[in-house]
């Protein structure tokens, strides 16, 4: 994605922080870790200002220590003001949102970020793109549980996408039989996509897809049948 994030967080949640960081280059999103970034013999104050004013997204990592920070504070107020800049909040130990992202809502992690905590708040920021990226990361998945669990990631958002999106995901989801002989993906994410939006792919695709969906369809209902 062509974004690029302003990591806030206070010193004490660092090790939380670099997960986001990594999570956030993951999905090709660089961002700005404060005491990993600033060189040592930087005016850091000043530094901080250019990277909030270069960001179009702030991820404030909320904890009980970032409200005893005047900078933790100030960085979201900062941010709050910039037009452009979405603010995805992040609470590691229930704390909210408050001051002027009191408004918005925060999600709660345990002790590791994954991409599920700040997929709603990229994708507010910029559904196609967002999107986008979950289509590549189900095009690549590896295994069967991993593609069921990274087509859930798509599932909450399969009304923002366009027609070309749709095709794409079905395509990604063709080629990769990890995909497509995964349990879940053949049996419930797929069929109805390939209901709606199946002509719109090779006649080769659309049929390796049915004839793949009309077999993991059949052995679930046999086996519903024969556990009824």
């Amino acid at each position: 994605m062509d974004s690029y994030a302003f990591i806030s967080y206070q010193t004490s949640d660092k090790a939380v922080a670099g997960q986001l960081k990594e999570v956030l280059a993951s999905f090709g999103i660089n961002s700005f870790l404060a005491h990993e970034d600033i060189e040592v013999s930087a005016e850091w104050r000043i530094k901080i200002l250019e990277e909030l004013k270069k960001a179009d997204l702030c991820v404030c990592l909320l904890s009980q220590s970032y409200y005893s920070s005047p900078w933790c504070i100030q960085e979201s107020g900062i941010a709050a003001f910039r037009d452009g800049m979405t603010i995805i909040p992040l609470s590691i130990d229930g704390s909210v949102p408050q001051g002027f992202i009191s408004y918005i809502q925060s999600t709660k992690i345990d002790d590791k970020v994954s991409l599920n905590h700040l997929l709603p708040g990229l994708v507010k920021h910029n559904a196609k793109q967002a999107t986008n990226e979950v289509i590549k990361i189900i095009g690549s998945s590896k295994s069967f549980r991993g593609a069921e669990a990274n087509f859930q990631l798509i599932l909450p958002y399969i009304s923002l996408l366009t027609d070309e999106q749709i095709m794409t995901l079905l395509e990604v989801s063709a080629k990769n039989n990890q995909v497509h002989h995964a349990g879940l993906c053949a049996t419930e994410y797929i069929p109805p996509l390939l209901k709606s939006h199946g002509h719109l792919l090779s006649t080769e695709k659309r049929e390796l897809l049915e004839e793949i969906c009309n077999e993991y369809l059949a052995h679930k209902q046999d086996w519903e049948e024969r556990h009824s």
